[in-house]
């Protein structure tokens, strides 16, 4: 009798040891889940405030007194269209990390590259692109110089 009551025992506690690896596992997916949810919701709300800053006139007012930027603008014809295509690459520089870190499914991510591809072929975008890469991510370059060579 006693080595069934060993035996039940022993079971008991493989089913519960079991359970508790479960509960790890499940818990880290969630946290991972929470994490990506986070990165993007900060991304999202970051791009959307910066982008609502950089579009008053008073901002691109006080950029054009800026030779950098000036420099920038004369790329462009307006100063619009190159917050526009500064937003573009910080979203695929967004993008290509969250694909690095494994986030991004990869259908998602063969329709992003894709997407990069077609607008990296746009004039502007390519001239924005050039003068400004330094300030990117060094393997997000790479990446991106591999698809407009």
């Amino acid at each position: 009798m006693e080595s069934l009551s060993d035996y039940l025992s022993i079971i008991i506690v493989m089913i519960l040891s079991t359970i508790l690896a479960i509960s790890i596992w499940q818990f880290r997916l969630v946290k991972r889940e929470l994490r990506i949810q986070t990165a993007q919701q900060t991304y999202s709300r970051l791009m959307e405030t910066r982008l609502n800053l950089e579009k008053t006139v008073s901002f691109t007012k006080m950029a054009q007194e800026s030779p950098l930027f000036l420099e920038r603008f004369r790329m462009v014809d307006t100063p619009e269209e190159y917050y526009t295509i500064i937003a573009f690459l910080d979203l695929f520089e967004f993008l290509h990390s969250m694909h690095k870190s494994k986030i991004l499914e990869p259908d998602l991510w063969f329709r992003s590259k894709e997407m990069i591809k077609s607008i990296m072929t746009i004039p502007k975008f390519k001239k924005v692109w050039d003068k400004t890469k330094g300030s990117h991510a060094s393997e997000f370059i790479k990446f991106v110089d591999s698809m407009t060579t």
